[in-house]
């Protein structure tokens, strides 16, 4: 069965909670090669166009839903009590819309001594494409919400998507290393949506009343 989504209804308050997401994972990248500088989201646009879904099941959460939970600050959230009233769908996805990324970093030239010369660099992600399972988890005040992981061949949630790059400097040196770059924040980027976003990963919303 095939419904209709809501997608104005992803706010900015959402954007802001899964680009800290992500920025917290390219925090704690310790692979990061030695030309490239710290990397950070500068904004998350849902666009408009939302994705085809397709309900397949409709079951009782996931036990790890009702589990206590560790919140950014460090507090601990109490384990939750199951009502009569949750409930869980799992839903085929498939995206082809108008979702942007822009992320921020500098290529850094370690010529003579270290960060020698930096240049800016924004990367702008578009054309996003991608097909998964998920499971959105209705519990009580809040939904909880991930993917499955893909099923072989399949490595990545994300099949496709465009980079196209502006740098600071179209220096000759500085543009040999632009295909690395995107080579590395391609990898990176499906890395953080198959870590944080595959169960049993998953993110927490809480429905306003």
């Amino acid at each position: 069965m095939s419904f209709i989504i809501n997608w104005e209804k992803l706010d900015k308050k959402v954007a802001l909670s899964v680009q800290l997401q992500i920025n917290q994972f390219f925090a704690g990248l310790d692979d990061r090669p030695s030309f490239l500088g710290d990397i950070s989201v500068e904004s998350l646009d849902f666009g408009s166009v939302a994705p085809n879904l397709e309900i397949v099941d409709l079951t009782e959460p996931f036990p790890e839903f009702y589990m206590a939970t560790e919140e950014d600050e460090g507090d601990l959230q109490p384990p939750l009590r199951a009502s009569e009233d949750d409930m869980q769908l799992l839903a085929k996805v498939e995206y082809c819309g108008d979702m942007s990324i822009i992320l921020k970093t500098e290529l850094q030239l370690n010529y003579l001594t270290k960060q020698f010369v930096s240049l800016p660099v924004t990367l702008h992600i578009t054309k996003i494409e991608f097909s998964a399972l998920a499971v959105v988890a209705y519990l009580q005040d809040r939904v909880n919400f991930c993917f499955l992981e893909p099923l072989p061949p399949r490595t990545s949630l994300l099949d496709s998507f465009v980079i196209r790059t502006e740098i600071g400097d179209a220096d000759h040196h500085v543009l040999k290393n632009v295909e690395k770059l995107e080579q590395f924040i391609t990898e990176q980027l499906r890395k953080a949506i198959d870590e944080d976003f595959v169960f049993p990963s998953y993110h927490s919303f809480e429905i306003d009343d």
